[in-house]
């Protein structure tokens, strides 16, 4: 009765322990994927950046939109959701000034959401967790 309980007891740990491997393995592959499309979008941020500076507003256009389609990819909860909707506000508004001609402000606006989409790489000040820290 003794050794029963014991391999019980054993195998039940072992059950317990695997399932919470599991779960640790998914989100730390959900965290690599969150930083890798956020790496993305400061990417193509640069490069549009640089595009603007350049005045080669036709291919700064292209790098915001494709930096907008990976920015939808980004989960967000709390304020990583407000920081995700400020960088898309950021971005329109390049977006808006580079179809004008405005290349001065289009490389602050771009300037500025490549600061707000790095910062979803670093711990929020409002002790609330970043992009990276949210899935430990």
């Amino acid at each position: 009765m003794n050794i029963t309980l014991k391999k019980y007891l054993v195998v039940s740990f072992l059950v317990l322990s695997l399932g919470t491997t599991n779960h640790v393995t998914a989100a730390t592959e959900t965290e690599i994927e969150l930083t890798q499309v956020t790496n993305t979008v400061i990417t193509n941020l640069e490069e549009a950046l640089k595009a603007v500076t350049a005045n080669k507003l036709d291919k700064a256009l292209d790098y915001i939109y494709v930096t907008q389609d990976s920015a939808i990819d980004i989960l967000g909860a709390c304020s990583i959701s407000a920081k995700k909707e400020r960088g898309s506000t950021a971005l329109k508004k390049a977006r808006r000034q580079i179809n004008k001609g405005d290349t001065a402000g289009a490389a602050v606006s771009l300037k500025k959401a490549i600061k707000i989409f790095k910062s979803l790489l670093l711990p929020v000040d409002n002790g609330r967790p970043s992009i990276v820290e949210w899935f430990k």
